[in-house]
């Protein structure tokens, strides 16, 4: 189930439990491709869609949108 990483801190995935103590991922029903950046996808898509001055970040005192 997992693909090649561009990740160079590996930590995380040489500490996964072993796949047979995974949950079962039922993704059937979605069209994914391969490889996914979900930075484009939560921030970018939601700019194409005209969403982009709706606030996507609060904190220190201000908020940030999406097209920011």
């Amino acid at each position: 189930m997992l693909g090649p990483s561009a990740h160079i801190d590996t930590f995380t995935r040489d500490h996964l439990p072993p796949p047979e103590q995974w949950p079962e991922i039922l993704l059937d029903g979605f069209d994914y491709p391969e490889r996914l950046n979900a930075g484009v996808e939560l921030t970018d898509r939601l700019v194409e869609k005209g969403l982009g001055d709706h606030t996507a970040l609060i904190g220190n005192g201000r908020r940030r949108t999406y097209k920011e």
